[in-house]
């Protein structure tokens, strides 16, 4: 009789990068639910950032996190297209009395290991850092976590990680 294996699940925490305050905004996905489409509102940085959930039973529902501010641009994932990776660059935002924000934004995907993007200027912004996630993580992401008010403050991503643990 073939020994089986039962997999256990484990969420992992990637980030948040940009501020350090504490985070105010998560989204997991339940179930069998997918990322259909990404929304990102920019201009000189990020405003805001959100998510078309799609259902099993075929319908959806949008989480926004940020201002609405800028201009809208959407990546809709085609079928079988899952995001790998997020990737960008933060600093203090002068016109937001220097506080730490999202700059410019990449969102990566199996289909696009470039990725999309920029978005984001990341104009008026000093002590600028570089961030990513690993890439490729190790098991698909389920879902966005960070600090938003006016603006796409820091991000971050959970990942289900599985691993084979004998019963």
């Amino acid at each position: 009789m073939a020994q089986e294996i039962a997999k256990r699940q484990e969420i992992v925490k990637y980030g948040p990068y940009g501020s350090k305050l504490c985070e105010n905004f998560s989204l997991k996905l339940e179930g069998c639910e997918r990322i259909k489409e990404v929304i990102i509102r920019h201009g000189f940085i990020v405003d805001a950032i959100g998510f078309v959930i799609e259902k099993p039973c075929g319908g959806s529902f949008t989480k926004m996190f940020g201002g609405n501010l800028g201009r809208e641009s959407r990546i809709q994932l085609k079928c079988g297209e899952f995001i790998t990776q997020i990737s960008g660059t933060y600093g203090n935002y002068k016109n937001q009395h220097n506080e730490c924000l999202i700059a410019t934004l990449k969102i990566h995907t199996n289909l696009n290991p470039c990725g999309y993007g920029p978005y984001g200027e990341g104009r008026d912004v000093s002590n600028v850092c570089n961030f990513a996630s690993p890439c490729p993580p190790e098991g698909p992401v389920v879902g966005f976590f960070g600090r938003h008010n006016n603006y796409l403050e820091s991000l971050g991503m959970f990942v289900k990680k599985e691993c084979g643990c004998p019963n």
